[in-house]
């Protein structure tokens, strides 16, 4: 892996389920779920790293920090005060 490679995650929010899960990403096999951004933030530093050990994309004796991006969409609406 090119140490200027950069992944993603995008989320967005489920109104009807009331989660946020991941709908878009770089990382192969990302899939995931939480009731929270926290706890989704949480979820993801531990399997973002483990899945690119799988994909043969990181080492797992050289397991580094890997440095990901994730963003948050979540529409909502608002009234004057």
């Amino acid at each position: 892996m090119s140490p200027n490679y950069r992944f993603y995650v995008k989320a967005e929010w489920d109104e009807e389920a009331k989660v946020w899960y991941v709908a878009e990403t770089n990382v192969p096999g990302l899939s995931l779920e939480a009731p929270t951004s926290d706890a989704l933030l949480e979820r993801l530093d531990c399997a973002v790293p483990e899945l690119l050990e799988l994909n043969g994309m990181l080492e797992k004796d050289h397991m580094p920090q890997v440095p990901y991006e994730l963003m948050l969409k979540r529409f909502a609406e608002s009234r004057a005060c």
